[in-house]
């Protein structure tokens, strides 16, 4: 029984020290991949063009584009610059 301890208890710490890293890079990856869209304004003047919203988006593509609703009008949301489209939170 001594000796089974001896060879499973550091065998159980290195599978939990692998399991608890992996589940805190998932945790970071996720938290990077949620982002406030960016509405284009093409009446605004120029530098004033790209308008942060409170709307969540995903960077990762999802097939359905992340949109806003101002009023009447939906506008599709970008990153940060408004170059790259941004998609909807599964």
């Amino acid at each position: 029984m001594k000796k089974m301890r001896k060879i499973a208890l550091p065998f159980v710490v290195f599978a939990l020290g692998i399991g608890s890293a992996y589940a805190t890079t998932a945790e970071k990856e996720t938290a990077k991949t949620i982002e406030f869209g960016y509405r284009f304004n093409p009446s605004a003047p120029p530098g004033m063009k790209c308008n942060v919203t409170t709307t969540s988006c995903s960077t990762i593509p999802s097939g359905d584009i992340c949109t806003y609703v101002d009023g009447s009008q939906e506008h599709n949301l970008f990153k940060e610059g408004c170059l790259n489209v941004l998609f909807r939170v599964p």
